[in-house]
């Protein structure tokens, strides 16, 4: 009997280091086909509104956003993380008064940049495109969104993403600025169109 159960526990071990080592083998093989992107020139997020005069827009080129993707006969196969962050006071619009209030409504003195980060991400291979559902954090309320975007792979391997989202302003507490004592009050929805080049 004693016999018989050193050979079921050496039996157990073995089976025990063989399921370690397949687990150990494919985790090495996903991190090496996951390539890490970052953001290059030519990137730019628009921000976009309404008021109860006319329309305005608030642009920046200036922000940072990498992740991992696995790339797999020249495609893109799925993206395992992604994080952007924009310091608010990046966006900037032709009017010096409307990025003051911006900032102000944004509280970038205590919340300094909108950020972004990956949980889910769902590639349509046929189609290029991806949804990406993450954490979008503005004056640091953070609500889930899921954004849509397209995307190309170019020649130099770099990857182009283009998409918007709308959002409501007041889903993150965020209230409208206003100017002129009230006499010009912006709307509460928003969109956010995104331009982003990644390369190795």
């Amino acid at each position: 009997m004693e016999t018989i159960n050193k050979q079921s526990t050496r039996s157990i071990n073995s089976l025990i280091a063989m399921m370690t080592l397949l687990a150990l083998a494919a985790f090495t093989q996903i991190a090496q086909a996951q390539t890490a992107y970052k953001v290059t020139a030519g990137s730019q997020i628009k921000v976009s509104g309404t008021s109860n005069m006319h329309d305005w827009n608030m642009l920046s080129s200036n922000f940072t956003c990498q992740g991992n993707f696995v790339m797999k006969d020249g495609d893109l196969k799925d993206v395992n993380t992604l994080v952007f962050s924009l310091p608010v006071s990046n966006l900037k619009s032709k009017d010096k008064l409307m990025d003051t209030r911006a900032y102000k409504a944004l509280n970038e003195e205590k919340h300094k940049s909108i950020s972004f980060k990956l949980t889910n991400a769902t590639i349509i291979p046929q189609q290029k495109i991806i949804k990406a559902t993450g954490d979008l954090t503005i004056s640091g309320v953070t609500r889930p969104v899921t954004i849509q975007t397209a995307y190309t792979i170019n020649a130099d391997q770099s990857i182009t993403y283009k998409g918007s989202k709308s959002i409501k302003m007041s889903s993150h507490d965020v209230k409208a600025p206003s100017f002129m004592m009230g006499a010009l009050k912006t709307g509460d929805d928003v969109t956010i169109d995104i331009l982003l080049k990644l390369k190795k």
